[in-house]
C-alpha cells in the first residue's frame, strides 16, 4: 500500500485497523486468563484497575494497608466523601467488582512484606507497582526476580509521573534503577495526574498479558504536567546489582 496516497483521516483509520488486528480473540483470552498483583488502591492504582477490569483482566489482586483520607477524593475515582476514615482495600474490591462482575477481585488490607510475597505473587504473570514512594517496590522487585516475570512501575507527584516496566533477564530490575531507594510520597498531588499515568501503565500492561510484549523495558517514560510533555532516558540493567545480576547474560 501506498500510504503517501492516504489521507490523514484515512491513514488514522488504516493503523487503528492494523492495531486491532494485532488484538484479536486469542490476545483477549489471554487477558482474560490472567491473574495480575498490584501494590496499592490509591489514585494511581485505581485508574489502572479500573481499565484493566474494564479490558477483561480475569483475576486482580490489590493490596494496601491503607485507609481512605480526604486527599483520595482528589485523585482517586473509586472512592467518595461517605468512605472517609474506610479501608482502601475493601471499598477499591467492592467497587471494582461493579465494573467487570465475571472478573475476580481481592482486596487485601496487608503491608506487603517478604513473609507474604511468595503467597500472594503466585500464579501471577505481572506484578504492578503502583504505591508511590513505598518499599512494596522493592518487595516486589524481589518476586519478579524469583518468578522471572515482568514488575511494571508507576508514581506520580505534584505535577509529574513516571512508568517503567522492570523485567529481571529481560532488563533492568527496580533495585538497577533505584539502587538508593525511591523518594518518600511528596505531599500535594495535581488529581489529573494519576489518571494520564495510570492509564498508561494499564496500557503497559495489558500488552504484556495480551502478548504483545511490553514497550518500556529499558526506558523509563517522564511526563511534566508543568510544561506538558513527555520525554524518555534509558535504563540499564547494572552487572553488579546484588539483586538481578545472576539473570544478565
Amino acid at each position: 500500500m501506498n500510504y503517501n496516497n492516504l489521507s490523514p483521516a484515512e491513514l488514522t483509520r488504516y493503523s487503528l485497523q492494523i492495531a486491532l488486528e494485532k488484538w484479536g480473540q486469542e490476545a483477549q483470552e489471554k487477558v482474560k486468563s490472567s491473574r495480575v498483583l498490584m501494590a496499592g488502591a490509591g489514585g494511581l492504582a485505581s485508574v489502572v484497575a479500573m481499565h484493566l477490569l474494564a479490558t477483561g483482566v480475569g483475576y486482580l489482586r490489590l493490596v494496601d494497608h491503607s485507609r481512605i483520607s480526604l486527599s483520595d477524593l482528589n485523585t482517586s475515582i473509586l472512592y467518595r466523601e461517605r468512605d472517609l476514615g474506610k479501608i482502601k482495600a475493601a471499598i477499591a474490591e467492592r467497587r471494582l467488582k461493579e465494573v467487570n462482575p465475571f472478573g475476580l477481585v481481592e482486596g487485601h488490607s496487608k503491608v506487603l512484606s517478604e513473609h507474604n510475597i511468595s503467597r500472594l505473587a503466585s500464579g501471577c504473570q505481572v506484578l504492578i507497582d503502583a504505591m508511590t514512594g513505598s518499599k512494596s517496590g522493592y518487595v516486589l522487585n524481589q518476586a519478579a526476580v524469583k518468578s522471572r516475570v515482568p514488575l511494571v512501575h508507576g508514581r506520580v507527584w505534584g505535577m509529574e509521573g513516571v512508568l517503567t516496566t522492570f523485567w529481571p533477564g529481560q532488563g533492568p530490575c527496580l533495585a538497577c534503577a533505584y539502587p538508593g531507594g525511591l523518594a518518600e510520597k511528596q505531599p500535594g498531588l495535581m488529581g489529573p495526574l494519576p489518571g494520564i499515568i495510570g492509564a498508561l501503565l494499564a496500557l503497559e500492561v495489558l500488552r504484556v498479558l495480551g502478548g504483545l510484549g511490553p514497550a518500556l523495558v529499558g526506558r523509563i517514560l517522564i511526563f511534566r504536567g508543568d510544561a506538558f510533555l513527555f520525554r524518555e532516558e534509558p535504563l540499564k540493567a547494572n552487572p553488579f546489582c546484588p539483586v538481578c545480576r545472576h539473570l544478565i547474560n
